[in-house]
């Protein structure tokens, strides 16, 4: 089975690319997209042009949801459990596994983890274009980040957002605490929801966890040791050997 990871596409707006890849990757119906979020769908519920795009797909697709999606919509869809993980059912082949949760496909674990910091928050309406659940609750933050950590290994680790101190490093920015004016805006009290590259970053320090990581939200291709962001390429991973291929 083939395994293709791919980065954010924000609606249709960088959904080009994914016909790119998949032209290079020949992937059959048994083989899966992974979606390392800011799907960006679905705005416009079922005529959403771009939640269109995916269910047409014939492969197998999966969403590790960002913090430009419409949570609204998404918690709103069947929740079913697929791949020996819970998530939600958004129709066609799609399938978003909630935080935590590890799936199996073609005989490999997957764990994800959704979710980032809005930094344009100030922009969005609570509720309507931003929300609560982009990022969670520190204790159910702790329990999602628990599932893989009382795990031996995982051969896959999937987020939206990537561990702190690896983006500070190879990204050449720091990534702080959300503002306060963040906290004001949501009407959340101050720290009561959980940064994940603050919390990836537990994970990170024990490499010998996982076999590769692979996350979106920075807007770049970068790819250090066991990690992989990715924006404009896709990896295309064969699970029989764990043989990976990137696409421009």
């Amino acid at each position: 089975m083939k395994l293709l990871f791919v980065g954010d596409t924000h609606g249709t707006k960088h959904l080009e690319k994914v016909a790119g890849f998949l032209s290079q990757a020949r992937l059959t119906p048994q083989d899966a997209v992974i979606h390392c979020g800011d799907t960006g769908v679905a705005w416009l519920g079922e005529e959403d042009e771009a939640l269109r795009f995916w269910r047409a797909l014939p492969q197998k697709v999966v969403f590790c949801l960002g913090n430009h999606e419409n949570y609204r919509w998404m918690y709103s869809q069947p929740r079913v459990s697929r791949y020996s993980a819970l998530g939600h059912d958004l129709g066609g082949r799609i399938f978003a596994p909630l935080h935590g949760q590890v799936a199996r496909l073609g005989g490999r674990s997957l764990w994800f983890y959704p979710g980032g910091y809005s930094i344009d928050f100030y922009f969005r309406v609570p509720g309507r274009n931003v929300f609560h659940e982009e990022m969670l609750e520190p204790p159910a933050a702790r329990r999602a980040l628990n599932r893989v950590l009382d795990r031996t290994y995982t051969d896959f680790i999937v987020t939206h957002d990537g561990p702190r101190s690896f983006v500070t490093q190879h990204f050449n920015f720091p990534i702080s605490q959300p503002h306060d004016h963040y906290w004001r805006h949501l009407e959340v009290p101050p720290g009561g929801r959980a940064h994940p590259a603050f919390l990836l970053d537990e994970l990170y320090s024990q490499p010998q966890r996982f076999g590769q990581w692979f996350f979106g939200h920075h807007h770049q291709d970068v790819a250090q040791g066991k990690l992989r962001c990715l924006w404009q390429q896709a990896a295309l991973v064969d699970t029989r050997d764990g043989a990976t291929i990137i696409i421009s």
